[in-house]
């Protein structure tokens, strides 16, 4: 009887975790979201060239805004609109435009 509620409750937990896994990217773009993504743009730009060596290639920043929004489940046109229009030079020098 134990064992059962315990494989029900796994069963549930696994459901949960799929659909979370599945779900859309958020393409309502909030201060908040927009915030993570930028520090982990910053953060990660900073790792990479402080852990540096000859053999490895440094991501772009348009590379890490991707994986930000991917590890955010965030729509990435959605991310770089917000950008654009809070953060005018921050969003430049992402795409190459001065």
């Amino acid at each position: 009887m134990i064992f059962l509620s315990l494989f029900r409750k796994l069963a549930v937990f696994l459901l949960f975790l799929l659909l979370f896994d599945c779900a859309s990217p958020k393409k309502q773009i909030g201060e908040p979201e927009l915030k993570l993504v930028l520090e982990y743009l910053t953060e990660a730009r900073f790792a990479g060239r402080l852990n540096y060596t000859g053999e490895q290639k440094i991501r772009s920043d348009l590379e890490i805004v991707a994986a930000a929004c991917e590890r955010y489940q965030l729509d990435q046109d959605s991310v770089m609109e917000q950008i654009r229009i809070k953060h005018p030079e921050i969003y430049s020098a992402l795409v190459g435009k001065k």
